[in-house]
């Protein structure tokens, strides 16, 4: 079925709870209807004029971005400024416009997960935590035979997930008992009659932020009219949330090696290289876009690295003599690379909800910089 913005920000929100964000940032439906339908969403870092304009040719209803665009408050609105164009252009052809950006950033599997991934990072962990995911448990009682199929429904990356191991569960058999009264349809058994099943209680661990989610995946997959299920708040610490990340090359790697592969990696044709680089490089901290102000505690945490985008001068100065290697890529190249993995986990996010739409990648923008 064609989706609604409303739907499209529930799958976006999944992948990167608004809980994520951090108290400044300005994330979600910026522009436009909830209730505006959706056949084509594109998908873009930054949105900008050329941007905005090139979604509306290419028939985009809808437009999510990393960088929101109402970031500051606004005290005018001319249209003869960028931004002010920009909003022109959205309000006249109905285009609706959101942004996914701290909490995109801070979510697992998010900007920072990633590009710890494309650095072939070991080890990885949160550089500054923001705060804890608690943990749940999910008991849901289920008809003997359906077990794979609820289970199935409910693990993904992060339910059923404990550390390297995926799909984790338990089920034990017992008997269910149940008397439908009038009105009721029952999956099985009769209306007035008090039946007992033979059923199994399956057991999965969720994050909190989850828990919406994973109750309307379990009423959709499970074949009783109303499931019976308990959640059970746990004492164990949760997932560690938060920005930047860290990790360890194994063996440390050449740091003249190093240099080459983050051009490479980053399709950048320059790096702001400052500190005392050492010749090996174990430890790496980073952090997508303007992460400076982590740099302090990159330095404290003893890294031989730190890759970000934005470092401004006084961040920088104090550490110039520092044994690490502080590389600025530019804001764009540490965050561009994610948006193509971003859309292509929207299309399968949507399909699996669903929706039906196109999810377009963003071919009109750019970085706003050039060497030379």
């Amino acid at each position: 079925m064609a989706a609604t913005v409303q739907q499209i920000l529930a799958v976006v929100e999944e992948q990167a709870p608004p809980s994520l964000a951090l108290a400044w940032d300005r994330i979600g439906l910026q522009i436009g209807s909830r209730n505006r339908e959706v056949h084509t969403l594109a998908v873009a870092l930054e949105p900008s004029v050329n941007v905005v304009s090139g979604a509306l040719t290419a028939g985009a209803q809808m437009l999510l971005t990393h960088h929101p665009l109402l970031f500051q408050p606004l005290d005018r609105l001319d249209p003869d400024t960028p931004l002010g164009k920009v909003v022109r252009l959205a309000v006249q052809h109905d285009l609706a416009v959101a942004a996914a950006h701290t909490n995109l950033d801070v979510a697992p599997h998010g900007v920072n997960d990633y590009l710890a991934q494309v650095l072939e990072l070991e080890n990885i962990r949160v550089l500054e935590e923001t705060g804890r995911d608690g943990w749940l448990k999910l008991a849901v009682f289920v008809p003997l035979g359906y077990e794979d199929r609820v289970r199935q429904a409910l693990c993904d990356d992060r339910v059923g997930v404990i550390g390297p191991y995926s799909q984790c569960s338990f089920s034990m058999r017992g008997e269910g008992t149940f008397l439908p009264e009038a009105g009721a349809h029952p999956f099985q058994g009769q209306t007035g009659h008090l039946n007992r099943v033979p059923e199994s209680r399956l057991e999965v661990l969720l994050p909190a932020s989850r828990m919406s989610h994973v109750i309307s995946r379990l009423r959709a997959a499970h074949p009783y009219e109303e499931p019976a299920f308990d959640l059970y708040p746990l004492s164990t610490p949760g997932l560690s949330q938060g920005l930047g990340r860290i990790g360890e090359w194994d063996p440390p790697r050449r740091f003249s090696e190093v240099l080459p592969r983050l051009k490479e990696i980053f399709h950048t044709p320059t790096i702001k290289l400052a500190g005392q680089p050492p010749a090996a490089i174990g430890t790496v901290a980073l952090c997508g876009g303007s992460g400076g102000e982590l740099l302090s505690l990159a330095a404290a945490r003893g890294v031989d690295l730190f890759l970000s985008g934005d470092l401004r001068y006084h961040q920088v100065a104090p550490w110039s003599s520092a044994p690490l290697a502080i590389c600025d890529l530019g804001h764009y190249a540490t965050e561009a690379l994610f948006i193509p993995v971003w859309v292509q986990d929207l299309k399968v996010r949507l399909a699996a909800a669903g929706l039906e739409v196109t999810v377009i990648l963003d071919r009109w923008g750019g970085d706003p910089f050039t060497y030379v």
